[in-house]
């Protein structure tokens, strides 16, 4: 990996050296230009301001969208300040989890970075769980300091980032070349750092790009490279004064993880352009090093021609966890888990008019095949290994092919989806023990295979700026995951060869609202609203059974007649086994969504409003005995007010971010079921209201210093979806274990040329 980032260095210094050159003769060029005449810059206030939240706003649709690079919080807190969307927090895993309408996970939420489908399965040593289990979940591995915007869809279809995602996408779009150098100029530094207190630690990040014009400025050869650090503690102190490594975290929770980005563009023409990155992070995280490396290589070819608009992006994502000692319960020493990605996806985009009404064609298709494996040293019992639910290995290919018809007729919009989706999941069985009846009973590859498709509609109209209504339909399929199908805490009797992937129909409608001058001349007011309601068959949970251990046809018979056997604990001649299956039972969820923003230049207010009504299975295995994925169902209802006021010419922003959050629940810290087989859980009343203060002050376009107090009143609170909340030794509630961290002061700074 360092000769790679030493060619994309070589790369970067090259066009930056380039552009030194072509830098002074442009600021020649300009400087004649000026002598000529001076125009007075057009000042363009914070209300005018075309942000990545007013675009979300205003595109008809459950769309959300935040910029990042000018923030103290964590991701976390800026993704759960959008409507309908949230984050499973874990500690102990080292990356962003989306949950978009309480449901989580690769395939019910796809989660990208740059476009590409992340899919990467944590497995987190951990001494909070029965029989030192490790904790386990999917998530991103993206260094936050790269990312500076995310983009949310929810409920609809868009293309390819419907492909095998449920609920929805989220999409994390990292530094370019362009966010780093400034307008006009040819190369450029931009860094940023921080600190905080109470378990927050320090980080910092700097990243350099330059551009070398080509055909006398109608083209460019560009790179970027960007490093970032972070030493995170792990333990903090909750409002109340305790410390999580009495109840959460231990010493193994502190982490250095490290990144690399960079960035090669070639653009020799307006028709042309080629794009190659690679992300890398490292880390050492609960007893295991994690390494990941992610590549893509974009392509885009658009003539004058309105017909031609191809789009070509093929990525090669490689993540290990190599796990140190004995951390997973001492039955697998050294052990390694493995995940490997490809993806190509290929798409034209047409444009063309015929009388009155415009009209956007795009197709496409989406390949992609993800793998995991472990890989583990003999042992002297090969059941240690059968029997073991670490690491479940299996394959998935994902063949897709997609198409929206998109017509707009005076102030009406029509929006058509269509996606076909073809799946299958492959991977080993064990044989079954003889004394068990399962299919098939001897030892076989399992191919799961699927396919549907999935239609979507959009229609909106925008009758007056204050009132745009929009209504969607979709229809929506995932495929089984690896750990789903191939668990095997039973081995064999473990897996389910029937399992089958959800599918999903989700209806929603809303409306925008824009009004300019709503208060003073010059203000901007923008609203979404909408209603939601999604209808899903087929859920996968996972459930415990009884297998019969007869030894005989009699005794088989036996007990399966005999009710009353299920009275005795643990009886010889029956064995527990966890297995994935599509429950019987229909999922319904739906809600509401709000999103206001007013920026008036000197103050500023955004609101996020979401109420969420429903109930999916818990899954037996996400209790603290396996603890496979966490609880996913959102808050009743929670809230977020930003607001802040612009001083000394817009210079200086000093704001307040203010949170409610409703009833909410956690997985049982007792690992039982209920009478339907899912993980019983717990009621959390709401939380108190937490109040976080911030200020910047933009010296110049150089430099910006930023200071943030998060819980300022210091309150004792739990935070919601945080896998702590469901450990074995969080049986007691009480103040002196809440998971919510207390009181915290953090200062920060950016740096720009």
């Amino acid at each position: 990996m360092n000769n790679k980032i030493i060619i994309m260095v070589a790369g970067t210094i090259s066009a930056g050296f380039h552009g030194f050159a072509l830098s002074e003769n442009t600021q020649q060029t300009n400087k004649q230009k000026d002598d000529v005449v001076n125009f007075s810059q057009l000042k363009v206030s914070g209300a005018q301001k075309q942000t990545p939240l007013v675009k979300a706003l205003e595109k008809p649709g459950a769309y959300s969208a935040v910029g990042t690079e000018n923030k103290l919080q964590s991701m976390d807190k800026i993704i759960r300040s959008m409507p309908g969307t949230y984050t499973q927090m874990d500690a102990s895993q080292g990356t962003i989890n989306v949950n978009i309408r309480g449901l989580s996970g690769f395939g019910r939420v796809n989660m990208m970075v740059d476009g590409v489908t992340q899919s990467y399965y944590g497995i987190s040593p951990s001494k909070f769980t029965h029989g030192m289990q490790p904790s386990n979940d999917f998530g991103s591995l993206i260094d936050p300091n790269f990312i500076v915007e995310v983009e949310v869809e929810k409920g609809q279809l868009n293309g390819s980032n419907s492909v095998n995602a449920l609920a929805g996408s989220a999409n994390f779009r990292t530094l370019s070349i362009d966010d780093v150098i400034f307008k006009d100029n040819l190369w450029g530094v931009r860094s940023k750092g921080s600190w905080g207190d109470n378990g927050l630690g320090y980080n910092g990040m700097v990243s350099v790009a330059g551009k070398s014009l080509l055909n006398e400025g109608d083209g460019y050869f560009g790179g970027l490279i960007a490093v970032s650090g972070h030493n995170i503690p792990g333990s903090y102190k909750n409002g109340d004064g305790f410390d999580t490594d009495e109840f959460a975290t231990d010493p193994t929770f502190k982490q250095k993880p490290q990144s690399q980005l960079t960035k090669l563009k070639y653009k020799p023409n307006d028709s042309h352009e080629v794009e190659f990155s690679g992300r890398f992070l490292q880390n050492k995280l609960t007893s295991r090093k994690i390494n990941s490396e992610d590549y893509y290589l974009k392509y885009k070819y658009t003539p004058i021609n309105e017909l031609i608009d191809v789009e070509v992006l093929a990525s090669h994502g490689f993540n290990t966890q190599k796990f140190q000692g004995e951390p997973i319960g001492g039955a697998l020493k050294d052990a390694e888990s493995e995940n490997k990605s490809d993806s190509i996806n290929i798409s034209n985009t047409s444009r063309f008019s015929y009388g009155d009404t415009d009209f956007k064609w795009q197709i496409g298709s989406k390949l992609m095949k993800t793998k995991y494996q472990k890989i583990t040293k003999p042992v002297e019992d090969p059941n240690t290994i059968t029997y073991n639910p670490f690491s479940p290995s299996g394959t998935q290919d994902i063949a897709s092919l997609y198409t929206q018809f998109e017509a707009q007729y005076d102030i009406y919009t029509a929006t058509f989806d269509l996606n076909y989706l073809n799946y299958r999941v492959q991977g080993y069985k064990p044989a079954c023990d003889e004394t068990e009846k399962c299919f098939p009973q001897e030892a076989s590859t399992l191919n799961l295979r699927e396919s549907g498709i999935n239609p979507g509609v959009l229609v909106s109209a925008q009758i007056i700026p204050e009132f745009q209504p929009f209504v969607s339909y979709a229809h929506s399929m995932r495929a089984p995951n690896s750990q789903e199908a191939f668990f095997s805490q039973n081995g064999g009797q473990s897996m389910n060869p029937f399992l089958k992937g959800e599918k999903a129909q989700t209806w929603q409608i809303g409306f925008n609202s824009f009004k300019p001058d709503l208060v003073v001349e010059g203000d901007q007011f923008n609203l979404k609203a909408l209603w939601f309601h999604t209808h899903i068959k087929d859920y996968i949970t996972s459930k415990s059974f009884m297998l019969c251990r007869a030894t005989s046809q009699e005794e088989f018979d036996w007990c399966l007649i005999n009710d009353d056997v299920w009275d005795k604990e643990n009886p010889d001649i029956f064995q527990r086994a966890d297995m994935y299956v599509n429950d019987p039972r229909d999922v319904n969820l739906r809600g509401y969504e709000l999103q206001a923003n007013y920026d008036a230049g000197v103050f500023y207010s955004m609101v996020s409003y979401t109420k969420e009504s429903g109930k999916q299975p818990v899954s037996i295995n996400s209790t603290s005995v396996f603890s496979a994925g966490d609880f996913t169902q959102l808050p009743e209802y929670y809230v977020t007010l930003d607001s802040g006021v612009r001083l000394f010419d817009e210079k200086l922003t000093v704001g307040s971010t203010v949170t409610w959050t409703g009833p909410s629940k956690r997985i049982s810290p007792i690992p039982d079921g209920d009478m339907n087989g899912d993980a019983m859980t717990e009621k959390y009343e709401k939380q108190p209201t937490i109040v976080d203060l911030y200020a910047d002050y933009e010296i110049n376009k150089h430099f910006k210093l930023m200071m943030a107090i998060n819980n300022l009143t210091n309150e004792n609170y739990t935070d919601v979806l945080n896998r702590a909340n469901s450990g074995a030794v969080m049986e007691e509630r009480g103040r002196n274990n809440e998971t919510g961290r207390g009181r915290s002061y953090m200062i920060g700074g950016q740096v720009r040329f």
